[in-house]
Formats: C-alpha cells, sequence, structure tokens
C-alpha cells in the first residue's frame, strides 16, 4: 500500500468516524422528556423562518397553557428572561454535561422563582429583565418542575419552544439528535427544483430562472418537465423540499441535503447545528423570494457571495455548474430528516452551445458590490452600507416620489425590499425649517408598499439631517410624532376590578411605539404586565401588588419613543 492511498484511507476513517460520533454522542445523553404529554411537534430544529432559522422544537400544548416543564437533567437555573417580544418568558437550565436547556414562552414561573423575578423587578421599576441567579440559587434536579407552558413573548399559539445549547458556544444543536420520543418514520417531501440562470445563462433557451415541479413514482422522484433541461452558461440549483412528522400536519425543516453529479458528491449540508451570530445568513441559503411571498423551501446548492454558514460539507466550484458541449449530467438529491428517513429526486442536464442575450433591465443601474462597501449620496438622501451588508452583487434602484399626506418629507424608495440586507446600514434624509421643540420628535419611517402605513425606524437630527440604522431597503421618509400615546380604561368605570382583582387599560401609540409604562397607586410603583400583541395593561393585586380596602389614587403614565408621555390619573375604591 502507497503512503498516498494509505493518507486517503486514513483521512475516509476519520471523517466517518467523526460524523458518526457526531450524532452518537447526542444518542447517549439520556435526556428527559421536558413535558409528560406527547411530543408532537408544530416546528423542529432548522425549519426556515422569516431572517432565521428556527433553533429549537416547538411542542404542541392541545392549544392550552398552564402544562408543567420538567428540568431534563440536574442543574441550575442559569437565566430568566422576562420579554414581551422573542422568547417571552424563559428560562435556561444549565447541565453539568455541557449542554444547557431551553424554555421559552411559559405562562409563569415556579413560587420561588416568581418571588425571585418579582423582586428584581420591583427594585429596578420594570417588567421586561434579564437575570443571572448563581448555581447555588436555584439548583434543579431531573424531573423537577421549573415552570408552566404558555403563549407568551412572539409566540401566536400556546407551544413550549424548547432548545439545547451547547453551553460554551451557546450554540443550539438539533435537539432530535437526542433521542426524544418523537414519533416520525415519513420521509421528506420533494416538491421541485429551481435552476438560477448566473452570468446571463441561458435555461430551456431563455435567460431567466425555471421553476420545474417534482413528481414521484416508485423509483423516486423527477422531475415533471421535459428532460434533459438544456443548458449554456452557469447554473446553481436549489431543491424545494420540506418533512412532516407524525401525528401532525405542519411543515417542517430538513436535516440534510446532498446534490450529486453522477456518483459525485458536489454539494452536502447537514443542519446539525445552528449559530446565532450567523443564523440570519438563511436570506442566502435559501430562495428568498420563494419564501417571502409564497412561502415555500427553496434550500440553494450553490453559495452566494456572502454566506458565512458553518452547516456545509463537501462542496465542488461553491455549487455552481459548468457544462461542455452536449455534455449530459445525470444529477441526484438524497434529502434526509434526522431519523434517517430519505427521498430521492433525478434529474438530467444537458449542455448547450448556443447561447440567447440577456435584454438589460435597466440601462443605468447602480452598482453595489457584496464584497465592498457600498453608498449612495443625492441632494437629500445618503446611505452607507458596510462590507458585508448584502449577500450578492446587486443592481440598486433609486427613485424619489413627493410627500404623503403622513410624511413631512419627500419619500425615497431605495431599491426593493425583495432584495434582503444582513447588516445595519446608516441611512440620512435631510430635512429643513425644522422648529428646535420638533427636533427630538422626527423619525425615518419606512412606508408599506401602498404607502399607507409608516414603521418606525427612530432617528436623530444633527445639521438638518435625520439619521438612523436601518436593515432592509424600501421606501423611506421623515416623519414627526408629537401625539401622546392613547390610554383607555377597561374596567373602571362599571367596577369589575373589584371582581377580576385586576384593573385593565387599552394603550396604543400612532407611530413611534410604546417605550416606558408605569402604574402607581398612592405614590407606590406597582407590577404592571403589558402585552404589545393585544395593546393590553394589567395591573393584578395579589400577593405581589398588595393594596387594602378603602380610597387610592391612581396614576397610570405611558410615554413612546419620541418621549410624548400620557397620563390617566382617576380614584378609585376598592
Amino acid at each position: 500500500m502507497t503512503l498516498k492511498i494509505w493518507l486517503t484511507i486514513t483521512v475516509l476513517v476519520i471523517l466517518v468516524s467523526s460524523q458518526t460520533f457526531s450524532q452518537n454522542r447526542y444518542k447517549d445523553i439520556n435526556f428527559a422528556a421536558p413535558m409528560k404529554i406527547p411530543l408532537v411537534l408544530a416546528g423542529n430544529f432548522a425549519e426556515l423562518r422569516s431572517n432565521h432559522f428556527h433553533t429549537g422544537l416547538d411542542i404542541k400544548t392541545n392549544n392550552r397553557e398552564g402544562y408543567k416543564l420538567y428540568a431534563i437533567e440536574d442543574g441550575y437555573i442559569a437565566r430568566i428572561n422576562v420579554s414581551h417580544w422573542g422568547y417571552g418568558l424563559c428560562i435556561y437550565v444549565q447541565h453539568p454535561n455541557g449542554f444547557t436547556s431551553v424554555y421559552a414562552h411559559c405562562k409563569k414561573f415556579t413560587p420561588e422563582v416568581e418571588a425571585f423575578v418579582r423582586k428584581a423587578q420591583r427594585k429596578k421599576e420594570k417588567e421586561t429583565i434579564t437575570l443571572y441567579p448563581g448555581a447555588e440559587q436555584f439548583p434543579v434536579k431531573r424531573g423537577e418542575v421549573i415552570g408552566f407552558s404558555g403563549n407568551s413573548g412572539s409566540s401566536v399559539a400556546p407551544h413550549l419552544h424548547f432548545e439545547i445549547r451547547d453551553t460554551k458556544t451557546e450554540e443550539p444543536i438539533n435537539p432530535l439528535l437526542f433521542g426524544f420520543d418523537v414519533k416520525d418514520d415519513i420521509p421528506p417531501i420533494i416538491k421541485g427544483i429551481k435552476i438560477y440562470s448566473l452570468n446571463g445563462a441561458n435555461v430551456n433557451g431563455k435567460n431567466a430562472d425555471l421553476l420545474c415541479a417534482a413528481i414521484k413514482n416508485s423509483q423516486g422522484y423527477h422531475i415533471k418537465t421535459k428532460s434533459p433541461i438544456v443548458i449554456h452558461g452557469e447554473v446553481g440549483i436549489a431543491i424545494n423540499t420540506i418533512d412532516k412528522l407524525n401525528e401532525a400536519p405542519n411543515k417542517c425543516g430538513i436535516y440534510s441535503i446532498e446534490l450529486y453529479d453522477g456518483d459525485t458528491l458536489i454539494f452536502q449540508q447537514k443542519l446539525e447545528k445552528l449559530n446565532f451570530y450567523t443564523n440570519r445568513y438563511i436570506n442566502t441559503y435559501m430562495d428568498y423570494l420563494q419564501y417571502r411571498y409564497r412561502k415555500e423551501s427553496y434550500h440553494k446548492s450553490f453559495l452566494a457571495v456572502n454566506n458565512k454558514l458553518e452547516i456545509y460539507g463537501q462542496i465542488r466550484n461553491k455549487g455552481i455548474l459548468k457544462f461542455e458541449k452536449n455534455e449530459v449530467k445525470k444529477m441526484k438529491y438524497i434529502v434526509s430528516d434526522v431519523y434517517g428517513n430519505k427521498s430521492e429526486l433525478y434529474f438530467d442536464l444537458k449542455g448547450e452551445t448556443s447561447l440567447k442575450k440577456r435584454s438589460p433591465l435597466n440601462h443605468n443601474p447602480i452598482q453595489f458590490n457584496a464584497s465592498k462597501k457600498n453608498e449612495l449620496v443625492r441632494k437629500e438622501f445618503k446611505a452607507y452600507l458596510p462590507q458585508g451588508a448584502l449577500y450578492d452583487d446587486a443592481s440598486i434602484q433609486f427613485q424619489e416620489y413627493p410627500a404623503r399626506h403622513n410624511t413631512i418629507s419627500a419619500v425615497f424608495n431605495f431599491n426593493t425590499d425583495s432584495v434582503p440586507i444582513h447588516k445595519y446600514y446608516i441611512l440620512k434624509l435631510k430635512l429643513s425649517g425644522v422648529k428646535p421643540a420638533h427636533q427630538n420628535k422626527l423619525v425615518i419611517a419606512e412606508l408599506s408598499k401602498n404607502m399607507n402605513r409608516l414603521s418606525s425606524k427612530g432617528g436623530t437630527m444633527k445639521d438638518g439631517w435625520v439619521t438612523s440604522k436601518v436593515r432592509s431597503f424600501g421606501n423611506y421618509a421623515i416623519a414627526i410624532d408629537t401625539v401622546k400615546p392613547k390610554i383607555t380604561p377597561l374596567n373602571l368605570e362599571n367596577k369589575k376590578y373589584k371582581i377580576a382583582r385586576e384593573i385593565r387599560f387599552k394603550i396604543s401609540d400612532n407611530l413611534s411605539g410604546i417605550d416606558t409604562y408605569n402604574v402607581k397607586i398612592d405614590g407606590n410603583w406597582f407590577h404592571a404586565f403589558y402585552n404589545p400583541k393585544t395593546n393590553l395593561l394589567r395591573v393584578p393585586f395579589n400577593q405581589y401588588n398588595k393594596i387594602d380596602s378603602g380610597k387610592h389614587k391612581l396614576v397610570t403614565t405611558i410615554t413612546d419613543e419620541r418621549k410624548n408621555t400620557a397620563v390617566f390619573k382617576a380614584n378609585i375604591e376598592l
């Protein structure tokens, strides 16, 4: 045996062993289930979402709140988070084996944890808070109740969002690799492929991308179109595929995708773990437009200029395919879920010699380079994009429109919101003749496509320019927010709070959004709970909000992001 052959065999053995160990090391860890109901999933790890991969499991709770949540192993509560958005009420349990389990969207905590959180909230006179108890504060045993399932944060229906993270790196790991009792004997579903015309390539005689539906027979999936597909130039391919698990109709994500040219593996990816710092690169991993406008899951098998995801294995030529004259490539996709259920798709591509030129869409385009810093400077508009803000090179459009009824400046159409942005960039809009008292009331606002709705992006004014950081292309203008938030009491007139033991308000703001809220009774701060999804502010009376019978003075203060303040005062009697 030559040294070269021996080294090749050794490398292959190491690769196979490391891949096997990578999965086996998780299954050797015997975590308990986080809930004592059947683990039926509404969403799984690495499922495609807007601007991010899903980083855990969404476990159904029968459309109910209040199920007990259990520690999956010994450890201690290392972090507690209370937020209006994101994970809502969330508990992080650190385990001695190097992993951390995460339980998000809780309804409430255990009484001991609740008392700890309330004490910290009262000290800061603030509801939203992040706490880091030490290892001695809340030790937990395997199977111990640590909280109750709910619908808090950005959740749209009751469920448990459950994660397992590497404690050291904080990288979320696919929880299904740990052998939880989740039923899945359904292979992935393949719906089709998309072939991308790169650098003006012809696909079936046209300078355009081609969508091809897939059909299934006894041999696997095949393309439902004339075969072979004829190519001149360079192309990339994406596969439209989802997975489904037993006992639920929900569309779930894929674990592994491999693309073969004949018997040669040319593109490989595996979603074993993710990284929060690179999670937004999903916008170049998937077909952004197909997902945004049609919610279709196209997984690209070629790399953009700016793609820093660490989920890829073997790749040839960044996944870009080139063809010799009359060359026929027999292509194959193998798509797998975490349980080893597989589906295969077969299709042929053929090289062609003739080339039809692509007609330019813009005779004077502004070109942005994804590998460099980019800027666009006009008389009343400036945009400065840092290096890495774009995933690919882009042709930029720019138009100016007259001011709308809801803006105090012209409206600037900066490219299109169909092109994703990775990093925040600096946007500056000019405005003259602003009263000094109104300068801190100005915001840069993004307008909807019909330009009727405004979304505040904040901003500060200096030397006649309003400046903010934004993370998308779109329609932008300057708007002014001098309107106080609105406070509407819901149960003070009919005294229902005497029965419900709480006071409720509807609070809202016209533009910049609610920033702070404060409820005091007889000058003392009271815990108030705000749900921005329903605009409901609740003040319950309990052991944390103790109040005596009799007459009291209530003062509710709401301030928006531009520091407009509304105050509601009332005399109440309990």
